[in-house]
């Protein structure tokens, strides 16, 4: 079953934008997807339970279709090849852009014994989180050498689901789907918690990590701790912002995708 969250890359910092400088492009519908992500060239990656994915450029145009598989955690930003990582399976792909070829690596049982989350870094490392102890650990797969190891404090681990994990800005990122969002250093001090329980995913934007919340998209700036927050031209359950447009998905699985130009306030 497909279970875990896809992320995006960044782009620069967004100013003030009201509601109806959203100009809607197109809509359609994609009964079948369960998380929209976006690579580092703004191609928006559409994941459907089944773990196929579905590549769309920033006009909505259909680029490429991948086979079924199954799926636990998928980077798409790990240029220039896609992240997938199969819990179950303990190991991950490298997708090249079309989902034509890719490369499989096992997941070392000296790392971990229950790798249930791992993503890459921006420095070709990995991150794993480890059941069995509760720890995180950065590795270097070139060499088979575990370089940072921590473990999650008593307090983080009460009723969680982890869904997520993510290295952004020198910082550690967890999701956990009952009750929000863990930010940690590469020590593995807590630095924020941000509770918003039943959270499907977020996404980054220049400092910023933002998710939707409310009909809103709820910005949280990684440096200076302060928040914003703009309405959403549509109601949404997910949502991803570049520099250029907007595309949201709906509850009922209708896709629409805007454009708009930003102005500061």
């Amino acid at each position: 079953m497909f279970k875990t969250i896809l992320f995006v890359c960044c782009f620069a910092p967004l100013f003030g934008y009201a509601q109806s400088d959203f100009k809607k492009v197109k809509s359609w519908k994609a009964k079948k997807t369960e998380l929209i992500s976006l690579d580092r060239l703004g191609n928006f990656i559409f994941i459907e339970k089944s773990g196929r994915m579905i590549k769309y450029d920033g006009d909505g145009k259909k680029l490429a279709t991948s086979a079924r598989q199954p799926v636990t955690l998928v980077e798409p930003w790990f240029q220039p090849t896609i992240f997938v990582y199969n819990r179950t399976k303990q190991h991950y792909n490298l997708l090249d852009r079309n989902f034509e070829s890719s490369s499989t690596h096992a997941v070392d049982s000296a790392w971990a014994i229950e790798p249930i989350l791992v993503c890459p870094t921006h420095d070709n490392r990995l991150w794993i989180l480890d059941q069995a102890d509760w720890s995180l650990k950065k590795v270097l797969p070139t060499s088979n050498q575990v370089i940072q190891e921590f473990s999650l404090a008593p307090e983080n681990l009460e009723q969680a689901d982890f869904i997520y994990l993510r290295e952004y800005l020198n910082l550690v990122f967890l999701l956990d789907k009952n009750s929000g969002i863990i930010i940690l250093n590469h020590l593995g001090k807590v630095i924020e918690r941000i509770s918003v329980p039943g959270l499907g995913g977020f996404y980054f934007f220049g400092d910023e990590m933002y998710f939707v919340q409310d009909g809103k998209l709820k910005y949280f700036n990684l440096l200076t701790s302060q928040w914003r927050e703009h309405a959403l031209p549509s109601n949404a359950v997910q949502a991803i912002i570049t520099d250029e447009c907007l595309i949201t998905l709906s509850a009922t699985k209708e896709v629409t995708l805007y454009r708009y130009t930003p102005s500061s306030d």
